[in-house]
């Protein structure tokens, strides 16, 4: 038996798979049916009814979100019967909503203010008075309500319960009384709140970082990739008069982000206009930070270089995981170029990025009958990530093995699994070669590496890893505290404050010669520089990224930097101008890029070439709104931020 059947949408044939709603059904014809609760990530609710068509045979109209295509199936969505009741739905949720539509945030992009138009009535035969209901209720941290626009079609409450599993939003009180609010009238606060904010087709749910801002005919926006973590998220930025005003999802990013946002994702671009930003080189003399010219820097960097030229191990460069795959890519080129193998992208506690053979997209995580977590909590590390999780053991029946030991995990895991993601953090290197070898023989293995850096995989592609005798981030530092280091550069890493040890970092960043240091604003590490360069932000530039599953990223610059910083190539093609080094063309470091995103094999998971570095004092698991760079000058996020604990 055939799994497709046809239907007839508006007088247009279509074959469809069974199962099919009636709506996705005529979405293959381009026609439009209107929509408020049903949602196709959410599945269908049969709440609101304005999508009701009309189905020859049925004496009454159905509604497309809860109806199923059948074999010969005629439906009209245009008909005169349908065009009526849905006029009457519409006129319905008009009844109590408020007329304030040129205040609205929602202005312009408002599902309830397009359908009225579309699929309304002109003259109303209800004169009911309005509702009166709270307004700018502030349901949390990102989010202000107006109850009076809710038309109850409850896609937020439904994400909360289907997508995140947190279920803090409920509807309260009953018929026209309903409203939205938190189960426990807790403020509502999770790392995906922001998302219900673009579910909402209509005013009710609006951001905070956005109300009274502007409208969206006003909006420069452009599509690029997240870099707040190691699962890239397409999203949609948008910037009116210099300055960033929101991001969006992108809808269609099933494979990356399934179409959702976390809030770091989403909310932190607040530190894009910060007065803390680093806007001139600054070089230390005295004690103290002088502005020089970017001209000057490049000399100065250069001298201190080319002084230590006849000892090409007293220099290394530190930086990757924060930077694009194209700067990477010329970061270790041009300093092999000059002569040294003491390169590495790692400034933290993560050991290794790219998982090897069994490496798996992301979509794929849904897969799983079980998931085994090694190390730090991926919902931390990577959130959207973690929403896959959460799809495969809540909709897929998938089990999650936390793993501290290996044996101990393949008792719980038991036999007969044929479907095992394993996911790890990269930092344990005898616990993940451990359950890698263990977990070998399972027909459909699929491993991930989530990172502490967004581009940590791409970097370890692009070649910033110490070889030929070269040393690594702790092999360096080892050397500088016993004057070893003439030159070390730093870019877009603050080990400082991420390393293990971040004392034994500042100790050895003490004693080295010439410390350059590229940095949006005035870190822990950049303090200890000699030179510090100012540097673009992400939205700031354009290039490639790499994330967890090996997935090579578009960036595209969105926004115009304040006048001084340089990107990191830029700074990397002035540096080699000075030195005299001819770096690729454009061209071939684009090439170069894509050679390398592509090559895995050359990685072992645990991978033993990767030893560990010092030990010493650890820092507690890391939250999504930890770090001392963007989020610590982000207004935006200072209501979500915590503080990480140091522990002896």
């Amino acid at each position: 038996m055939s799994d497709l059947v046809k239907v007839t949408v508006d007088g247009v044939e279509v074959e469809v798979p069974k199962g099919t709603l009636l709506v996705e059904a005529a979405r293959k014809v381009q026609q439009e049916i209107p929509v408020y609760c049903y949602h196709h990530k959410l599945g269908p609710a049969g709440l609101c009814r304005v999508c009701l068509v009309e189905i020859e045979g049925m004496p009454k109209l159905q509604i497309a979100c809860n109806t199923q295509v059948a074999d010969g199936m005629v439906v009209h969505t245009r008909s005169v019967k349908a065009s009526k009741g849905r006029a009457m739905v519409v006129e319905l949720l008009l009844v109590p909503h408020p007329l304030d539509c040129p205040i609205c945030d929602k202005g312009g992009e408002c599902d309830l203010q397009d359908y009225a138009m579309a699929y309304g009535r002109g003259v109303s035969d209800l004169a009911d008075p309005k509702l009166r209901k709270p307004k700018a209720v502030d349901l949390g941290p990102t989010i202000v309500l107006d109850e009076e626009r809710c038309i109850v079609c409850q896609r937020c409450v439904r994400f909360d319960d289907i997508i995140v599993r947190d279920k803090q939003l409920v509807v309260k009180d009953r018929g026209h009384r309903d409203i939205i609010a938190t189960a426990t009238g807790a403020p509502y606060r999770h790392y995906f709140t922001g998302n219900v904010t673009e579910l909402c087709p209509v005013g009710a749910l609006t951001s905070k970082t956005y109300r009274f801002k502007s409208r969206p005919w006003d909006l420069n926006r452009t599509e690029t990739s997240c870099t707040q973590c190691a699962v890239g998220c397409r999203q949609m930025v948008d910037v009116r008069y210099g300055n960033v005003v929101r991001t969006m999802t992108v809808a269609e990013d099933d494979a990356i982000s399934d179409g959702w946002l976390c809030d770091r994702g989403r909310y932190n671009f607040g530190f894009y206009r910060s007065g803390d930003r680093l806007v001139q080189p600054l070089y230390k003399s005295g004690g103290r930070f002088v502005q020089v010219t970017w001209e000057d820097a490049f000399d100065l960097w250069a001298s201190a270089l080319r002084e230590a030229a006849n000892a090409p191990s007293s220099v290394g460069a530190i930086g990757g995981g924060r930077l694009t795959n194209e700067e990477a890519y010329v970061l270790q080129y041009l300093f092999r170029a000059f002569g040294t193998q003491n390169l590495d992208w790692r400034a933290g506690r993560q050991r290794q990025a790219t998982p090897g053979a069994h490496s798996g997209t992301i979509a794929e995580m849904e897969r799983a009958q079980a998931i085994v977590i090694a190390g730090g909590d991926p919902g931390e590390l990577a959130p959207v990530f973690d929403l896959r999780i959460r799809k495969a053991v809540f909709r897929n029946g998938a089990r999650v093995i936390h793993a501290n030991d290996a044996d101990a995990a393949m008792r719980e895991l038991g036999d007969g699994v044929e479907r095992v993601a394993l996911v790890w953090d990269g930092v344990d290197l005898d616990l993940g070669r451990a359950l890698h070898e263990r977990l070998n023989g399972i027909p459909n293995l699929r491993t991930y590496i989530v990172s502490e850096q967004p581009n940590a995989r791409g970097a370890e592609a692009m070649g910033m890893l110490p070889c030929d005798g070269g040393k690594d981030t702790f092999g360096m530092f080892a050397d500088a505290r016993e004057g070893g280091i003439a030159s070390l550069a730093l870019l877009g890493v603050n080990p400082v404050r991420n390393a293990p040890d971040g004392g034994a970092a500042a100790q050895a960043l003490g004693r080295a010669g010439f410390v350059v240091v590229s940095e949006l604003f005035m870190t822990e590490t950049a303090e200890l520089g000699t030179l510090v360069l100012p540097a673009k932000a992400a939205y700031e530039k354009s290039g490639t990224t790499t994330n967890l599953a090996g997935d090579l990223l578009p960036l595209k610059a969105a926004l115009a930097a304040p006048e001084g910083p340089l990107a990191d190539l830029e700074i990397l093609i002035g540096l080699s101008l000075a030195l005299g080094i001819e770096l690729p063309t454009a061209e071939e470091v684009e090439t170069a890029v894509a050679q390398r995103a592509r090559q895995t094999e050359d990685f072992n998971f645990g991978d033993v070439r990767f030893a560990p570095g010092y030990g010493g004092h650890t820092l507690s698991p890391k939250t999504l709104f930890d770090g001392g760079g963007t989020c610590a000058h982000d207004p935006n996020v200072a209501a979500l931020r915590q503080t990480a604990e140091v522990h002896a």
